[in-house]
């Protein structure tokens, strides 16, 4: 193989992995019910967390989160990461089918969370920010993904809360 065909083959590479992620992560479908549903069964639970965060700070996170999409986010990384790596970082994890992100990590400018608020109080607004969102059809710039459809928004949520579920546990 002479020198010009390899060097075309590398630069190809990453053209050919960037196309199969996004053709890949266009086959993850959100299921919002079935999300809606498994928070609901957690109503009247005595609920706790194997993580740094208590089940209403994860819930509250959560809700935060779920209204940045309605309300918009306080701040945002920067523009180049918003067009780049953060749609791409989605991709990616709607193709892996979950997220993967340090769970207890706040996100930029948001209010501190109250490690006092009751259980109930934070799933309920976590639950009503899901609702509201579904029912709105102007979004807001996501804060590290960019512009989003609201499918997306809803693939972003879901893989988000997804996540941070694996930490709750009932009993």
């Amino acid at each position: 193989m002479n020198r010009r065909r390899f060097l075309y083959s590398l630069a190809a590479v990453p053209v050919v992995v960037v196309a199969g992620v996004e053709l890949a992560s266009r086959r993850f479908t959100p299921e919002p019910d079935l999300l809606l549903a498994k928070l609901l069964s957690f109503k009247g639970q005595q609920l706790r967390s194997s993580g740094s965060w208590s089940p209403t700070m994860v819930f509250q996170h959560l809700a935060q989160s779920v209204m940045g999409s309605v309300t918009g986010y306080p701040e945002h990384k920067a523009a180049w990461f918003r067009h780049t790596v953060g749609p791409l970082a989605l991709k990616v994890f709607k193709t892996a089918g979950a997220m993967q992100h340090p769970l207890d990590e706040a996100i930029p400018g948001m209010p501190e969370l109250d490690a006092n608020l009751s259980v109930e109080t934070a799933l309920e607004q976590l639950i009503s920010a899901i609702q509201l969102f579904r029912q709105s059809t102007r979004l807001q710039p996501h804060f590290a993904y960019g512009n989003l459809n609201h499918n997306d928004f809803m693939a972003a949520h879901q893989l988000h809360i997804e996540q941070h579920l694996t930490q709750i546990e009932v009993g």
